[in-house]
């Protein structure tokens, strides 16, 4: 009988353990950024095309659903790919504290790091436009538009 008890209170215990791990979102404890929970694709609202202006060239980046990719002096480069793995495979995070998200919330290490994305608005010639703000290191910013710009909008 105590043997039974024993099997029975293993299993329920085992149930019990399972249901909590599934409903809890996915995190990330160990990485560079702590996000609240990790997406597989991009949000529909940023896909598309934007363009920022580069050291007098043009700048290309490109969001779809499963990966994101810059075009720069003919050169096309993908950042993050949902089918890779490691710190370049696409796992999109809101970094918690801040209105930032991260394309790449696996990267363990700064240098790893996007250093985050963001909606943001911004008035040019008298219009305020939507755009998509990439951040760097200590602040800094370059604003990436949805048609083509002839002059670089950023922060240093």
């Amino acid at each position: 009988m105590t043997r039974l008890l024993k099997i029975a209170t293993v299993a329920a215990a085992s149930l019990l353990m399972i249901l909590m791990f599934r409903s809890q979102p996915a995190k990330a404890a160990d990485t560079y950024y702590q996000v609240a929970s990790i997406h597989k694709t991009t949000s529909t609202s940023w896909r598309g095309n934007w363009y920022s202006y580069v050291n007098g060239r043009f700048c290309l980046t490109q969001i779809n659903q499963y990966s994101v990719t810059q075009k720069y002096k003919g050169k096309k480069h993908t950042l993050y790919k949902s089918s890779w793995k490691g710190y370049r495979k696409l796992a999109v995070g809101k970094i918690v504290g801040t209105n930032r998200y991260t394309f790449n919330a696996y990267a363990k290490k700064a240098y790893q790091s996007d250093h985050g994305w963001g909606i943001a608005h911004r008035k040019v010639e008298g219009q305020k436009i939507t755009v998509l703000r990439d951040y760097s290191g200590g602040g800094s910013y370059v604003d990436l538009f949805r048609s083509p710009v002839y002059r670089s909008y950023g922060s240093n």
